[in-house]
């Protein structure tokens, strides 16, 4: 194992605790061991690594795999195999309510961390009592990145002597492209949806609508707080989508999301076959939330109030944060938000709004045979990429 790394909440490295679950899904087995390997090269040690086969019948090797790297590199793996599958949320609420960490990585399979201090990076965010959760930003995994990170050294380690041959090598031309189609879109989505989304939320309200990119660190106490409160009225349903039923849960009750622009993960992308379903359970996912949390989107109507407010309060507590423009104080609770709203509640309505409103035009063009008119949307998005992708580049240099 690499010499030279500390443990969260050691002395010398004064980060809090943090402990890794990674959940795994049947098909993961070709992404696990690189995943781990990647987590092996970071600056910061987990307390603890938990594995969560949540495939039921249909689980593979993925935990096998990931056992036996751990014992040819030192690293306590444990892994739980489950008969039935209970789906996502239950993996993270079970997991939230039993670590004694402070901080909880959810670590996707399917992630490789790019850079060796990304936990480092996030952990630092958490000193802001506001901040209930920390992911860096994304990037697509190419089959150079999956090269790399087997020839590594915990990763060599692994297979030995033995000749490592890649699942996931391209099977003749038509693979090669539904691949590369899949990266690009991808690289889109993350570059235009998420960057753009990112950049309107960090000037309205000092963080993001949405945590995602595969590695997402979050507050154990504030994580077991939500479920406290959602369980009764949900249960371990939080919609197509339970990000977006997390993120709004947070919102409301005024803690942020923050996006660490210096830490990257790279993130897998799944198969062309599956971005509609994907599409389909993010958009449904972002509807249910915005029902569930309605306040949260009533936001713009209270300004009034959150104006009164800023001008007569004579302290706050809860969270600070900074905006482009000013310094604003957030009063922590529910209560502040069914009265006031919050400033991100005006951002996630518009958000719905917008993407809500073209995916119903989308479909109504189609239904209707209007295809030059459904051309002339998918132009409209084209030029959105290329008049966007470039100001996002220019400002991730900066």
């Amino acid at each position: 194992m690499a010499t030279g790394r500390l443990q969260a909440g050691a002395g010398t490295s004064g980060r809090p605790a943090f402990d890794v679950v990674v959940p795994v899904r049947p098909g993961d087995h070709a992404f696990v061991v690189h995943c781990l390997t990647s987590l092996l090269l970071q600056s910061l040690t987990p307390g603890k690594v938990v594995l969560v086969d949540d495939g039921g019948a249909e689980a593979d090797h993925s935990l096998q795999l990931a056992a036996e790297f751990g014992r040819a590199n030192g690293l306590q793996v444990e892994c739980i195999s489950r008969r039935w599958t209970i789906g996502h949320v239950a993996t993270l609420k079970r997991q939230a309510r039993d670590s004694s960490a402070q901080v909880l990585l959810v670590l996707q399979p399917g992630t490789v961390l790019n850079t060796p201090d990304y936990i480092d990076a996030c952990l630092a965010t958490f000193a802001d009592p506001g901040v209930a959760c920390a992911a860096g930003r994304a990037a697509v995994l190419q089959p150079g990145h999956r090269s790399r990170v087997e020839q590594s050294e915990p990763f060599r380690r692994w297979i030995g002597d033995d000749p490592y041959l890649d699942p996931l090598a391209p099977r003749g031309a038509a693979d090669r492209l539904a691949r590369w189609l899949s990266a690009a879109w991808l690289a889109h989505v993350q570059d235009l949806g998420a960057g753009l989304c990112d950049r309107i939320g960090e000037r309205t309200c000092g963080g993001i609508m949405l945590a995602t990119g595969g590695a997402v660190a979050y507050r154990c106490r504030y994580l077991r707080d939500l479920f406290d409160r959602v369980e009764p009225v949900r249960g371990d349903d939080l919609g197509a989508w339970p990000g977006h039923a997390i993120a709004h849960a947070f919102a409301t009750e005024g803690y942020r999301m923050v996006r660490v622009g210096e830490a990257e993960a790279l993130v897998q992308p799944p198969p062309l076959a599956r971005w509609p379903s994907l599409a389909w359970s993010w958009l449904l996912g972002l509807l249910q939330a915005g029902h569930w949390f309605d306040p949260l989107l009533r936001s713009p109507f209270r300004r009034l109030a959150r104006y009164r407010r800023r001008k007569h309060a004579q302290g706050s507590g809860g969270g600070r944060y900074t905006t482009r423009d000013e310094v604003i104080e957030e009063p922590f609770g529910e209560r502040v938000t069914r009265l006031e709203g919050r400033p991100v509640g005006g951002a996630l309505l518009l958000r719905a709004v917008v993407l809500a409103g073209l995916g119903l035009l989308a479909w109504v063009l189609g239904l209707s045979g209007r295809w030059a008119a459904l051309g002339g949307l998918a132009l409209v998005e084209v030029a959105a990429v290329a008049l966007v992708l470039p100001a996002l580049a220019g400002r991730r240099e900066r």
